[in-house]
C-alpha cells in the first residue's frame, strides 16, 4: 500500500516520497489556462488541502512536468513554461504581539522574495519590496508578468482575533502589503489567494475589484476534499484494512465513515459533498478501532478556543 501523508502539505515532497495523491490537476489546469479570469480567491476550512494545491500550482508554473507524470494535467496541452513565482505562506507568522508580528512578517517576506531573482532592499518596507519585486520580475520576464501565490492570507488576523485591537493593527499592516498589487494587475500573470474567510476590509478585495471568488463556484465544489469515488479509488486497501480492525463489514464501515467525515458542501447548486482530507488521512493512518473527531485537534482556530476558555464555555470537551 502507498503511504498516507499526515505531516506534509508540499506537493513535490509528497510525490517524491510516493505518498497517495488524489489527482486534482484537471481543476488546476482549468484555473491556470484561463488568462481572462486570472486573479482568484478560494476559501476553505483549515487543513483542507489549500497548501497542497498552492504548492502544486507553484510546480506547474515552474515547469516541473516530471512531478505530474500520470496525472490529468500531463495529458493536456499545457506548455510547462517557467514563470517567476512569488509564494507566501502566512499560517505560521507569530502574532504574540504587534512587534513579533512585524519582525517575523518582515523575515518571511524577505525570505520568500529572496527565493526569486529579486534582490531585496533592506532600506524599504516588506510591502514596498513586494511591489518592487512584481515590477522587477515581470520586466525580467519580458513584461509577461509574474505568478503570485498567497496561502492563508488571513491567518495572522485570525490568530489575533482574541485581541481585537491587535487584530485590527495586523489587518491594517497586511492590507497595506496586499495593496501593492492594486496598480500592478497587468504585471500579474496569475494570482491565487487562499484563506479560511473573506475579510472584506482587508483592502485586497477592494483594491482588486476584479478578483474572482471561486469558493462557492459549482465547477470547483470538489476541487479540494475527496468525493466518494476518489476515496474508494485511492484509499481502498487502507479502507478495507481499517474495516477489519473495527470488526465491521465493509459496507457498514463505509456508511459510518461517511456519517463522520463526509459533510462538506461548497456550492449552492452542485449537490456534491466531500470528505475532510485531514480526517481521512489521520483516521486511515492510525487505524484505531473507532472513528474520532480528528479535525478538532488539528484545524480548530486557537483564537476561538481562547475566547471560549475565558468565557467558561468549555464545560463540554471539544474533542
Amino acid at each position: 500500500m502507498k503511504p498516507i501523508a499526515t505531516s506534509t502539505s508540499d506537493f513535490a515532497t509528497l510525490i517524491r516520497k510516493g505518498g497517495i495523491y488524489v489527482d486534482k490537476t484537471a481543476y488546476f489546469h482549468r484555473l491556470v489556462s484561463n488568462e481572462m479570469n486570472n486573479l482568484l480567491f478560494l476559501a476553505r476550512p483549515r487543513r483542507f488541502g489549500k497548501s497542497l494545491m498552492i504548492t502544486a500550482l507553484k510546480e506547474i508554473f515552474t515547469g516541473r512536468r516530471e512531478l505530474f507524470e500520470g496525472l490529468a494535467i500531463s495529458n493536456t496541452a499545457w506548455k510547462w513554461e517557467k514563470w517567476p513565482v512569488i509564494h507566501f505562506e502566512f499560517a505560521d507568522v507569530d502574532t504574540t504581539s504587534i512587534e513579533s508580528f512585524e519582525r517575523e512578517f518582515a523575515v518571511h517576506v524577505k525570505g520568500r522574495l529572496s527565493n526569486t531573482d529579486y534582490v531585496y532592499d533592506d532600506s524599504m518596507s516588506p510591502a514596498a519590496n513586494f511591489g518592487a519585486a512584481i515590477d522587477s520580475l515581470s520586466k525580467a520576464n519580458g513584461g509577461n508578468g509574474v505568478v503570485v501565490l498567497i496561502d492563508e492570507y488571513d491567518a495572522p488576523v485570525s490568530h489575533a482575533l482574541d485581541d481585537l485591537a491587535k487584530a485590527e493593527a495586523i489587518r491594517s499592516r497586511m492590507g497595506a502589503f496586499f495593496s501593492m498589487m492594486k496598480t500592478r494587475t497587468g504585471a500579474i500573470r496569475f494570482l491565487m489567494m487562499t484563506g479560511v474567510s473573506k475579510f472584506t476590509k482587508m483592502s485586497v478585495f477592494s483594491c482588486l475589484n476584479n478578483i474572482v471568488d471561486i469558493s462557492m463556484r459549482r465547477e470547483y465544489a470538489t476541487m479540494l476534499g475527496y468525493t466518494e469515488e476518489e476515496l474508494e479509488a485511492n484509499f481502498e486497501e487502507h479502507l478495507r484494512e481499517h474495516a477489519e480492525v473495527m470488526g465491521k463489514s465493509y459496507e457498514d464501515y463505509r456508511a459510518e465513515m461517511k456519517r463522520w467525515y463526509n459533510g462538506f458542501r461548497f456550492s449552492h447548486i452542485n449537490p456534491a459533498t466531500v470528505y475532510n482530507p485531514i480526517s481521512v488521512a489521520l483516521t486511515l493512518d492510525a487505524k484505531e478501532p473507532d472513528f474520532r473527531a480528528t479535525w478538532s485537534s488539528t484545524g480548530r482556530p486557537s483564537s476561538l478556543m481562547n475566547y471560549l476558555k475565558r468565557s467558561d464555555m468549555l464545560a463540554i470537551d471539544p474533542d
